[in-house]
């Protein structure tokens, strides 16, 4: 598990993911200059949630687990930008 962990900062934002396809919606991203990924907080809504929700727009530095294009936070903190 721990292999894939990596700390990752970057810009939170939101916009739409999978177009095109049946999981098409709208995901909080950690955008970055490499990659960007999807937001996850473990054992919560992976389409919708409130403490994601409220970093939008912050620069943080987040601590997590990566499966291909998706971060599971593990910790973050608010950065400057």
């Amino acid at each position: 598990m721990s292999q894939n962990k990596k700390t990752i900062t970057g810009k939170v934002v939101s916009r739409v993911t999978g177009k095109g396809s049946k999981s098409e919606h709208e995901a909080v991203m950690l955008e970055t200059s490499n990659k960007d990924y999807v937001l996850r907080i473990r054992g919560g809504n992976p389409f919708s949630n409130p403490q994601l929700d409220k970093l939008v727009g912050k620069t943080i530095k987040a601590t997590g687990e990566v499966a291909d294009y998706v971060l599971f936070l593990d910790d973050w903190e608010e950065t400057s930008d």
